[in-house]
């Protein structure tokens, strides 16, 4: 369960704007609209993300109102992924690809015939794959803005930006040493255009 078993990694983000009138009334609706799906046994579909009860990754439902714990909203985000290894994908290529050449007595198959037995093949191993799951948990305040995402790298914290806008509407900003340098010289009264002005400094010494 990530961050609610133990330590970990995590990214820091604020969102953006305020919050709507009725944000408290649709998010509910909102969370369920986005909620995981599972992928079905027969699907081609490679991937499937969705919001999970940040206890367990397998209620979809949010039946109640268990993500809230006011002024917090917890959830996992869980993604599915059905991959196929490389090797094997080459492998039953080869033995298709002998198949065809042994029934239409060819010798060579051109490129482009060779392509088609490919995606063939690959939506074949699709439908057998076994999805490998993973929950990434996320506490947002929704009073201060702030929310933290258990993950690190950036094409997922990427892709959870842009599912958290799709979800709730709401920009989220990610917070580094620069945003945070701003936030606080605003908080002083300070312009934060001083930052900017700044550069790094060598503390290691000169031998």
């Amino acid at each position: 369960m990530g961050l609610i078993s133990g330590s970990g990694s995590f990214t820091r983000y604020v969102a953006e704007g305020t919050l709507p009138e009725n944000f408290m009334e649709s998010l509910s609706e909102k969370i369920v609209g986005h909620s995981f799906r599972n992928l079905d046994e027969t699907s081609i579909a490679e991937r499937s993300v969705g919001w999970v009860n940040v206890m367990d990754m397998f209620d979809n439902r949010f039946a109640g109102l268990e993500f809230l714990k006011e002024p917090y909203v917890t959830m996992s985000l869980r993604v599915d992924e059905k991959k196929i290894p490389s090797t094997a994908l080459k492998q039953y290529c080869l033995e298709a690809e002998e198949k065809i050449k042994e029934a239409e007595d060819l010798d060579y198959l051109p490129k482009n015939r060779r392509f088609d037995i490919k995606d063939g093949v690959r939506l074949r191993l699709l439908k057998r794959a076994i999805p490998v799951s993973r929950t990434y948990d996320m506490i947002w305040n929704y009073n201060t803005g702030l929310v933290i995402f258990g993950c690190t790298t950036n094409k997922l914290c990427d892709e959870f930006m842009e599912f958290f806008l799709r979800t709730f509407s709401i920009h989220l900003q990610t917070i580094c040493p620069y945003t945070l340098a701003c936030g606080f010289l605003e908080k002083e009264g300070t312009s934060p255009d001083v930052v900017d002005g700044l550069s790094p400094s060598n503390f290691s010494k000169e031998k």
